[in-house]
């Protein structure tokens, strides 16, 4: 009779097989991964919507009647229904939040700018009548200069318009970002 450690042994060496690491003749069934699966949406958002050809065309003449000559580089929309953009290769930025408290955070970054830039006109936001909210008065909207922005509040949203065309005068710069400013509001409507 075998002894006991020589059975064992034996036992051992039937079972490896079944434990993945046999031979090629044996199979073994085990549950495969599951692919984690990741959806991939596109841009969406109210900029987004209206980042299109008029609006390049909008963008381009609101350009040049302020004296830009340049190429208008081709708008590339991106962002979320919070935070949408439409960006004219950084010649032009259009960007609207639609987070919460958008317009707080508006309204803190017009306070903080002014306080910082008491003794320093040039760093100064700049109030603009017409573009925002008429709610807000002047505050509705303001020109930052030394960011070249335009940034406007109505209902619970922030458009920001850039306008970072070179050697345009602030005043120009200003015209091309009410310009589009409006006409951003006017493609999205009463509710923007």
């Amino acid at each position: 009779m075998r002894s006991i450690p020589a059975l064992i042994a034996f036992s051992l060496l039937l079972a490896l097989p079944g434990c993945g690491g046999g031979s090629d003749s044996q199979t073994t069934t085990r549950a495969a991964p599951v692919p984690a699966t990741t959806t991939v949406t596109g841009p969406s958002g109210p900029v987004v919507t209206v980042c299109d050809r008029r609006l390049a065309a909008e963008v381009g003449k609101a350009l040049r009647s302020n004296g830009y000559e340049g190429k208008l580089p081709k708008a590339m929309p991106n962002g979320t229904q919070r935070l949408s953009s439409c960006d004219f290769g950084k010649v032009v930025e259009i960007s609207m939040d639609g987070a919460p408290d958008a317009v707080q955070r508006y309204q803190n970054r017009i306070t903080e700018s002014a306080q910082f830039a008491v003794d320093r006109k040039h760093f100064q936001p700049q109030p603009i009548s017409g573009i925002g909210a008429e709610s807000l008065g002047q505050a509705g909207a303001n020109w930052l200069p030394w960011l070249n922005q335009l940034l406007s509040a109505r209902g619970k949203r922030v458009l920001i318009v850039a306008v970072n065309t070179e050697p345009r005068v602030q005043a120009q710069r200003l015209g091309a970002a009410k310009t589009i400013s409006l006409a951003v509001y006017g493609r999205l409507g009463s509710g923007a």
